[in-house]
């Protein structure tokens, strides 16, 4: 076996020309792997989390609150153990023996008493793997490695791992060389003569086109231009890109081309969402935005058909509890498995939640982590075609619970939010990749590091490179780097860590065959030095840089790619013309489906008789809709009670301190999140404001019933109606009177009132007269937020506002208005004619005489509806 070992390796992508059987290409960790494999020392894999885990506990047991690290463990304990075994590592690494002599520096005594313990507890580290290795090696031999070639210098690898190669047959340095010719092999030997200093690098000169820059002020334009480029000269191209590697192979996909395969680790896979979001479900007051993302996430602890269904009982009354959620638990025990998943409703989400400030118990913690580890088990071994999406949640998981299982060992009770996230966080500490990110047959090769370049390639794009991370500063004092230094630990030298990554960044340029092309990155961004390297070796390479905005339409973009003219958006008719008449069949129409008619017949067609739906988008919005949906409920559930009408402000005061909040828990949770505090008692308030309100609007009408909600069915003319009423008031003389409740908007429901524009009431009216043999005295809007209350008749409601509607304008007129203007539009319907109307329209929009005022759609509320028929702005 011949091994290539390089330090960033791991991170090297396929395809490449050079990969042969028994021929490996690997970084430290593959190495690793491997050279275990083979000296029989493999074992499972312990993870990052178990071992912070670990290291807090023995912080804690040699904690006598005066150690250099006891305040930082007392604020921030995970944090503070996973910042110390870093350090610990690296010194182990180094050739640190875990001693320390009582005239070194208080933190390294500190960590070497740690140390007697750790060495025997603690999980192995990459260090004590290769203490093994080495060990094995001198009993066994290297097994089937019959050469290492390095493509790094050996002094850049720690000092354990220096050891580890003393010990293998024919390790062999063979860094990268120069693989051009002509002036691109120039350059690249005037750029080791620059980096190495060895004497004055010269300007090459003009550029011959082997070596080039290409800008653009768009990222997707470059990524268009490349995969046409491609398309159009195939051959052997190495594209690098660091960061937006997944971005280019988004844009390959969509123009035809194909995968390269970057693979870009994160934290925020839908994979490892899961667990954090389950583990929200622990803490009070309940995150109703995070309850929502749990339920809908694609990953879960029980079916996605259950969660969805109570997602959508939640996006409907925010909380746990209420109507919407029983019901729809209602339904789901009218399924197969409704045992199973009534047990994981209650376990998940109906059990008990603990505060933020106090913490969670740790064994309530392992019991849900537990869970869906075995619910993600059970994924695993049942849904083949996602292999990559529950294996990293299960490993997650797995790791979580070995932490967890750790400090529970160690005695801990509790454990604080930012101690989960901390643990979730060293469970998968580079993320998981995309499992679609894989590469395509003939794709380009690709990399996504400057150090894994060790093969050429006869073109190389190095893809928009920008602000380079560059090797951290020792966080050790001189003192204490000293006397590790005394010890024979060989740290790592910030310096010569920064030569290394300047060569590092000329591998990509060193195996470019025929041509380097820098694909820079949009301006604003800083610039990366190996641009500047290629300036100083030659300065008219800004001047004759390709620019892809500038060159868009000339003949060198033309052989890529086709220029399309622009194209305006299409105005939208006023009328659409039907072959037929269009039928709006007898079903019975509410206020709202009348207003769309009336107002704009194409958006009425596209919603009850199309019956397009917009795309549901779950979620709770902390608006006055919202407030007014849970006002309306207060006053519903007042009403409710026997004796309500009698009770004095005192009364209703206690019962609404006791009703509100188990209401809010279930049907209004947003506004007991953190955050949502002002939201919460502005709600409280203008509750307690309203009803005072409202009881002595009543008393001092005298009433003596009130119905809300109340439902009533009728005929406007042929026309089946029906409504709900928010509050059917009855007096003392058996008269009514109809109230509709708003949360907001005084000025605008009085100036409905005053100008006889109060169609809903009018049809409300109607109905109670129908039902009931006689019209209600009094038609009127009760504002919630100002408790003010206006009606159409005074005598009524001694301390309501009257607003009467303008000579001549009655209950008979309006609902006549409205019976000529669904002939109007009836007439329009039967002709196959369909009239769209815009906001606020022009006059020439409106009706015959004798019909009601037409006022357009109201954007606001039905915009996706609308971009259908043409509103595109």
């Amino acid at each position: 076996m011949h091994v290539t070992f390089g330090l960033f390796l791991d991170a090297r992508q396929g395809p490449s020309p050079t990969n042969f059987f028994n021929t490996p290409v690997v970084g430290r960790l593959g190495f690793l792997s491997l050279l275990e494999t083979y000296l029989g020392l493999s074992a499972p894999e312990v993870s990052t989390a178990k071992r912070v885990a670990v290291y807090s506990g023995l912080l804690r047991d040699n904690d006598n609150s005066s150690r250099f690290y006891s305040e930082s463990l007392k604020a921030d304990s995970i944090g503070t153990a996973a910042r110390l075994l870093t350090w610990r590592d690296e010194w182990r690494l180094g050739g640190w023996d875990g001693s320390a002599l009582e005239t070194h520096p208080v933190r390294l005594q500190e960590l070497a008493a740690i140390e007697v313990e750790a060495i025997k507890t603690l999980p192995l580290g990459e260090a004590e793997r290769l203490h093994l290795v080495v060990q094995a090696i001198r009993a066994s031999g290297p097994g089937p490695i019959k050469s290492v070639r390095l493509v790094d210098p050996p002094e850049d690898f720690p000092l354990l791992w220096r050891q580890v190669l003393d010990h293998l047959p024919a390790v062999e340095v063979r860094l990268p060389e120069p693989q051009g010719a002509g002036q691109l092999r120039e350059v690249q030997e005037q750029a080791l003569v620059l980096l190495a200093r060895e004497a004055t690098a010269s300007s090459v000169g003009p550029t011959d086109g082997s070596v080039m820059l290409v800008r653009a002020l768009a990222t997707t334009t470059a990524e268009h231009w490349l995969s046409a480029q491609h398309a159009h000269e195939p051959g052997d191209r190495l594209v690098l890109a660091e960061d937006a590697g997944d971005s280019l192979d988004a844009s390959l996909r969509a123009t035809g081309g194909v995968n390269c395969g970057f693979e870009r680790p994160s934290q925020l896979r839908p994979a490892l969402q899961a667990l954090p979001l389950a583990l929200e479900m622990c803490w009070s007051p309940l995150d109703i935005n995070r309850l929502l993302d749990f339920l809908t996430h694609p990953l879960g602890p029980f079916s996605r058909r259950a969660r969805s269904s109570l997602a959508r009982a939640v996006a409907k009354q925010p909380g746990i509890g209420g109507e919407a959620w029983v019901a729809a638990k209602a339904k789901l025990a009218e399924e197969d498995d409704a045992q199973q998943v009534t047990d994981e409703i209650a376990f998940w989400l109906e059990s008990e939640r603990w505060s933020r400030n106090n913490g969670v118990p740790i064994e309530a913690l392992i019991a849900r982590v537990e869970r869906l580890r075995e619910a993600m088990r059970r994924r695993l071994v049942a849904e083949f075609g996602d292999v990559p999406s529950f294996s990293a949640a299960y490993r997650q998981c797995a790791a979580v619970h070995d932490a967890l299982t750790e400090l529970a060992r160690q005695g801990l009770v509790t454990a604080l939010p930012r101690q989960i996230e901390q643990l979730v966080a060293h469970a998968t500490p580079t993320g998981v990749i995309n499992p679609d990110s894989v590469s395509n047959v003939g794709c380009m090769r690709s990399a996504s590091t400057p150090g894994a370049c060790i093969d050429a390639a006869d073109e190389v794009v190095w893809w928009m490179p920008s602000t380079p991370s560059l090797p951290s500063p020792l966080p050790w004092s001189p003192s204490e780097v000293d006397a590790l230094d005394q010890l024979g630990v060989q740290l790592r030298d910030p310096a010569s860590e920064l030569v290394s990554l300047a060569y590092q960044w000329l591998r990509p340029l060193l195996a470019a065959r025929k041509r380097f092309v820098l694909v820079c990155p949009p301006p604003g961004v800083e610039v990366h030095p190996i641009r500047q390297l290629l300036k100083q070796l030659l300065p008219a390479i800004e001047a004759t840089a390709f620019d892809l905005d500038a060159a868009i339409g000339s003949s060198l973009i033309g052989i890529t790619s086709e220029a399309l003219a622009p194209k305006l958006l299409p105005i939208p008719p006023r009328y659409i013309q039907l072959p037929h008449p269009l039928q709006i069949g007898d079903s019975a129409q509410s206020f709202t489906t009348l207003n769309e008619l009336f107002n704009d017949p194409a958006l009425f067609v596209l919603k009850r008789v199309a019956d397009l739906t917009p795309g549901s988008d779950l979620a709770v919005e902390e608006d006055n809709r919202l407030l007014g949906v849970l006002a309306h409920r207060v006053v519903e559930k007042l009403f409710a009670r026997a004796g309500a009408l009698a009770w004095s402000n005192s009364d209703a005061l206690a019962w609404f301190h006791t009703e509100a909040d188990a209401l809010l828990q279930t049907e209004g949770a947003v506004l007991l999140m953190q955050g949502a505090g002002v939201s919460q008692q502005h709600f409280r308030k203008v509750c307690e404001g309203a009803i005072f309100s409202l009881l002595g609007h009543l008393r001092s009408a005298g009433a003596t019933q009130v119905q809300t909600e109340v439902g009533f069915s009728g005929a406007l003319g042929a026309i089946p109606v029906v409504g709900k009423i928010d509050l059917l008031v009855t007096l003392g003389d058996k008269r009514t009177v109809a109230l509709d409740m708003k949360w907001r908007g005084d000025n605008y429901y009085a100036g409905l009132l005053s100008s006889g524009e109060h169609l809903q009431l009018a049809l409300y009216s109607n109905l109670v007269e129908q039902m009931n043999g006689a019209a209600p005295a009094a038609l009127g809007y009760f504002i919630l937020e100002s408790g003010a209350l206006y009606t159409t008749a005074p005598g009524i409601f001694p301390k309501s506002q009257v607003r009467r509607p303008p000579e001549g304008v009655t209950v008979c007129s309006l609902l006549a208005r409205a019976c000529a203007t669904w002939n109007w539009r009836k007439q329009q319907l039967d002709a196959g004619v369909i009239e769209i109307v815009p906001e606020c329209p022009e006059g020439d929009f409106q009706g015959p005489d004798g019909t009601l005022l037409v006022k357009g759609p109201n954007g606001r509320f039905d915009r996706e509806h609308l971009v259908l028929l043409g509103g595109w702005e």
